[in-house]
């Protein structure tokens, strides 16, 4: 079986056919092949035998490796591989001709003696060792996750190691003791007034300020500003400049410095100054700390705000509302929706960076490798759709291959480690999506058919069984997310004086339905109702598909 094989409600697995590795032997040995790679023998940890198909007890020694590997010690036993000799000479009989012989007629001795017993032996080596590695497996309860390294150790009866990666054991530690603070998600009366005020700005026209030629005041906090710049540290021949660049002094976030320069000037001067910043300056952008730089400004344009009245003609120019204070309601409610959703968000967030820093979850190589590539896979995708090949983007930012994989293997890494924590909290927490819900949620959705321009085809994908997995993971996320804060803050929930939403369905609402599926459109366009390849769910992207 390929590489990437779905069971067990795991994505990232692997089941190898050990057939298709090349084996390593004693080179002395009649019949065995391939080049000599030492594989570390190491202290067992597990000893047992397995039956498999009504054959013989088959020896398995099983050890865990540093880096989340397994090491298979497995022999057969002699009835075993004399049944599988037999097996050999039956195949080998189909394939090779000696004088005097039909294929298949040839007597088991004299191919012996023509080719050599090492054609039986290979032959059931390839037969055999598929069938015990996978009972192997089994038998451990391991889930390879990367192609498994093989050496033959001994001949007759078969017997060989095998070195894999494998899904890793998670300790998710004492996740239940983790404690978070809910936030206050109330909107005072402050706060709406610097949002209107911020609207109000936004939606004010800018004018000239009084006066001509000298007589124009320099510029201050809240003007609008044309400027030309030249940057450099150590050449000019190599500065940073721009010309007509416009920015709102305190608004747009210039450095202290360069505004206090900028505030001295009248429209036609020009200011040349160094600034130079500390190396541990948080403020500035890391490029810039420990350096000096050289700083050419030129005032060019100066405009000032012309704030509207705050009324309710103002209200009805910038919303489709009668009234000002039909406005405020209305900023109200929305900065309440926005400031519990973000609230509920950052507690999700310190909870989980909270229990994971008390899991211990030691995550293979291959399986980072695996993620990486899937990034590296999305970032092509993504420049395709502007247009841009990845090799011409390398180009254009001075990068290689390797420096994209390298820098996003932190990241891989820390989203695996985070989805592997979550699914081993999901499980001992055992969340769960029951069918009624998901059959729930998309008889309402296929009641809203009608409605739509192709009320058939509309009706048919709502059905399909791509729409069904991604509503199901979106209620697991829910609901794993909602467990995991009942947890962390003792039953008090995320978010204190939260935006509670009118007539919320209890499995999932119509604004939640509309965006599973909205997004599972904008990603993949309308889904084949036969088609169930969305199964195979991305488990290191953001939230946990159920485990089977």
């Amino acid at each position: 079986m390929p590489g990437g094989e779905r069971t067990g409600g795991r994505r990232v697995l692997w089941y190898t056919r050990l057939s298709d590795v090349t084996t390593v032997a004693d080179p002395g040995v009649p019949g065995s092949r391939g080049r000599v790679s030492p594989v570390r023998r190491a202290a067992c940890v597990l000893s047992s035998s397995f039956m498999k198909k009504g054959r013989s007890s088959v020896k398995l020694t099983v050890e865990r490796l540093p880096g989340s590997r397994a090491l298979l010690d497995i022999t057969a036993d002699d009835a075993e591989f004399a049944q599988a000799m037999d097996a050999a000479y039956r195949r080998v009989a189909q394939q090779v001709a000696l004088p005097g012989f039909r294929k298949g007629k040839a007597p088991r001795g004299m191919i012996e003696k023509a080719y050599g017993r090492g054609i039986f032996i290979e032959e059931a080596h390839r037969l055999l060792m598929d069938d015990l590695y996978r009972g192997a497996l089994e038998t451990a309860d391991l889930t390879p996750v990367g192609r498994p390294d093989v050496e033959i150790t001994q001949i007759e009866p078969l017997g060989f190691k095998v070195t894999v990666p494998v899904y890793p054991e998670i300790d998710a530690g004492n996740y239940g003791d983790v404690r978070v603070e809910p936030i206050d998600a109330f909107i005072d009366d402050e706060t709406l007034a610097e949002a209107i005020e911020n609207l109000r700005k936004g939606a004010s026209p800018w004018v000239d300020p009084e006066g001509e030629g000298d007589d124009v005041r320099s510029p201050r906090e809240g003007d609008q500003v044309t400027i030309d710049y030249r940057v450099w540290d150590e050449s000019p021949d190599q500065a940073e400049e721009e010309t007509d660049a416009q920015f709102v002094l305190g608004e747009s976030g210039l450095l202290e410095r360069l505004e206090e320069e900028i505030t001295k000037l009248k429209i036609g001067q020009t200011v040349e100054f160094d600034a130079s910043f500390a190396e541990d300056d948080e403020v500035v952008d890391p490029g810039l700390r420990g350096k000096t730089m050289h700083y050419t400004v030129t005032l060019k344009g100066l405009k000032q705000r012309d704030l509207m009245a705050l009324d309710d003609d103002f209200a009805k120019s910038v919303a489709d509302v009668d009234t000002l204070d039909e406005l405020r309601d209305r900023m109200r409610t929305s900065l309440h929706q926005e400031k519990t959703s973000n609230a509920r968000a950052e507690v999700l967030t310190s909870i989980i960076d909270r229990m994971g820093e008390g899991a211990n979850v030691e995550i293979p190589d291959a399986m980072i490798d695996e993620a990486v590539e899937e990034d590296v896979n999305a970032m092509r995708q993504r420049l395709a759709q502007r247009g841009l090949a990845l090799d011409a983007y390398l180009r254009l930012t001075g990068q290689s291959l390797d420096d994209i994989r390298r820098e996003g293997r932190v990241a891989a890494e820390r989203r695996l480690r985070q989805s592997l924590l979550l699914r081993e909290i999901a499980k001992r927490e055992d969340v769960q999506v029951a069918d009624d819900e998901i059959a729930q949620s998309v008889a309402r959705m296929v009641g809203s058919a009608p409605g739509a321009s192709n009320p058939e085809q509309a009706e048919a994908f709502f059905r399909s069984d791509y729409v069904r997995n991604t509503l199901r993971n979106e209620l697991f996320d829910r609901k794993l997310q909602d467990r995991l804060i009942e947890l962390a803050t003792g039953g008090r929930g995320a978010v204190l004086n939260g935006w509670v939403a009118p007539a919320l369905d209890a499995a999932v609402s119509d604004a939640e339905i509309q965006a599973v599926v909205a997004a599972a459109l904008a990603e993949n366009g309308p889904a084949d109702s036969s088609d169930d390849s969305s199964d195979d769910s991305s488990d290191d992207e953001a939230g946990v598909s159920p485990a089977e």
